[in-house]
């Protein structure tokens, strides 16, 4: 007997579509204004693709062959608006806590400050010392948020149980939880000796790496403002005919800034070169791993040497010292993917020793301990970030060896990744392969910075 939830997949289709991109603008606009945002639901117009009833029904069909990839495809689009519509007042009660002026801040002027105007503190102030007094500003808020984090964190894992699957992380199918953590904890362990060696001089803990890990002292070659004319100045012939649509630039703070910017811009690229006919849910799937992908290929480029001599027209002693400064920076991002992994909440809260122990490792010294829960935290397509990350590399250099050093030149490069990109998003994952490309990605930061 059908079931009319799923009798007409591609009627399905376009409701998970329009539930999913109003869901994503939901969350934005309720970061930045909360209790203008709070009591909106995007997700209740079209109720039928966020519940398991839907879910079941999907497993239970037999479609035509030519229909079972779409079936397949709206099975984790289901299982993540699910998830999205039940941990949705655990959303509101985060943003509201973390757009609350409650704390003093310490420095000049004192004043009230909030968890995001603390973590803007942090990155935007011109000393180490003043990211210090934000960072315990942070902390002060934390306390409060973590207990949130928790509550959102178990209700994402009961769900899951009840779709069948043993973690949240499962509904992605980007590899099993253990096997993430595994390769995490493999990435931070081969990278454990020249992290150190990097930041030995940052003897100030998180304050001192994080304000370094901004680039101000690799600004040469790089405009004044990030704007979308500039980027599009340099990829004119990768976005050629694509509707890109880029998420606000980051601010111009230090060189850091623009290798953020190529990221967008690679995630972007990657969800505009589907085609349009193609269903929303073979276009992209809810971990969008393809897209961080090409996103961290992307972000790549601003650390390598060949694209600052040859696109920001330096000269290779400088592209030498610019990249160095740059490829810290990266290292440090990728052990802060591995370590939120490791640090992700499960029903009992993190442990204080493994708290201490990963953020030591991360920043030298620990993390005030009351932002255990708070920061650093696994965002919910952690794990597709992180398989990702360890996937660019052997994408990067395959794009070398087919097109040489300067790939990102050649039209026929842009054409070759363009073409890949219009295939349906959800991909096999091999998970026993995570471990070597953790290997193989520390290798390469050891070239860059060893």
């Amino acid at each position: 007997m059908s079931d009319a939830r799923v009798d007409d997949l591609l009627s399905l289709d376009r409701d998970v579509a329009r539930a999913s991109t109003g869901f994503a603008r939901w969350r934005s606009k309720l970061a930045a204004h909360p209790d203008e945002h709070a009591d909106d639901d995007p997700i209740e117009p079209v109720r039928r693709v966020a519940g398991k009833s839907t879910w079941d029904a999907l497993r239970e069909l037999s479609p035509p062959a030519a229909e079972a990839p779409l079936r397949d495809a709206l099975l984790p689009w289901v299982a993540a608006l699910t998830v999205a519509r039940l941990v949705r007042d655990d959303d509101v009660a985060w943003a509201r806590a973390a757009a609350e002026a409650r704390v003093a801040f310490q420095g000049e002027p004192p004043r009230l400050v909030s968890w995001r105007d603390a973590w803007r503190g942090v990155v935007t102030v011109k000393s180490a010392g003043e990211t210090g007094l934000w960072l315990a500003a942070a902390a002060e808020v934390g306390e409060s948020l973590a207990p949130i984090a928790r509550s959102r964190a178990e209700k994402r894992g009961e769900i899951a149980r009840r779709l069948g699957r043993a973690h949240a992380w499962d509904l992605l199918d980007v590899g099993p939880a253990a096997a993430l953590r595994a390769a995490a904890r493999r990435l931070l362990d081969a990278t454990e000796d020249l992290a150190r060696a990097v930041w030995k001089d940052a003897r100030g803990g998180a304050a001192e790496v994080l304000h370094g890990a901004v680039g101000r002292e690799a600004g040469e070659g790089w405009p004044a403002h990030l704007t979308r004319r500039w980027l599009e100045g340099i990829f004119g012939v990768a976005l050629s005919g694509l509707k890109v649509e880029l998420p606000p630039l980051p601010a111009t703070l230090g060189a850091a800034s623009f290798p953020r910017a190529l990221y967008d811009l690679g995630f972007a690229t990657r969800l505009a070169a589907a085609p349009t006919a193609m269903p929303f849910a073979l276009a992209r799937e809810p971990g969008a791993c393809a897209a961080h992908r090409l996103g961290f290929v992307f972000g790549a480029l601003g650390s390598d040497v060949e694209w600052q001599t040859r696109v920001l027209g330096l000269g290779r002693r400088i592209a030498l010292r610019q990249t160095r400064v740059l490829a810290r920076t990266a290292l440090l991002d990728a052990r802060l993917h591995a370590a939120r992994l490791l640090l992700a909440p499960a029903v009992t809260p993190t442990p204080r020793d493994l708290f201490d122990e990963l953020t030591q490792r991360l920043f030298g010294l620990p993390l005030d301990a009351r932002l255990r829960g708070a920061w650093p935290v696994a965002r919910d397509d952690e794990p597709a970030r992180f398989v990702a990350l360890v996937e660019a590399l052997p994408f990067t250099e395959a794009l070398r060896d087919r097109f040489d050093l300067d790939w990102f030149r050649n039209p026929r490069a842009w054409a070759h990744v363009r073409a890949i990109s219009a295939v349906p998003a959800a991909e096999a994952h091999d998970a026993k392969a995570l471990d070597a490309g953790a290997d193989r990605l520390a290798r390469a930061f050891e070239g860059a910075l060893g």
